[in-house]
């Protein structure tokens, strides 16, 4: 595949195809290790690895979920005999 060297502000940039992006799992902000090669005349774009997009995270408790929260209370408190009866208005 060929690319044409283009001016960019003060720069020269290459334009990298979608296809070849998404086939390496890169996009706009990734970071490129640049390395020259003088004698051959040739550049080598090196990207880290992609960021996995999700991960598993570590279960919580409800108390752990809910600490901090500081936002209004919603609904009664239960208790009292009629645990397994509750009535929801």
């Amino acid at each position: 595949m060929d690319a044409v060297l283009g001016k960019w502000g003060n720069s020269k940039a290459l334009r990298v195809p979608s296809e070849l992006c998404n086939q390496l799992g890169i996009d706009v902000g990734s970071v490129a290790k640049v390395t020259v090669n003088e004698s051959s005349r040739s550049l080598t774009f090196s990207f880290e690895a992609p960021q996995q997009a999700y991960s598993r995270s570590k279960r919580m408790t409800m108390e752990e979920f809910v600490a901090g929260w500081e936002g209004p209370k919603v609904g009664k408190e239960w208790g009292g005999s009629d645990v397994g009866a509750e009535v929801v208005e």
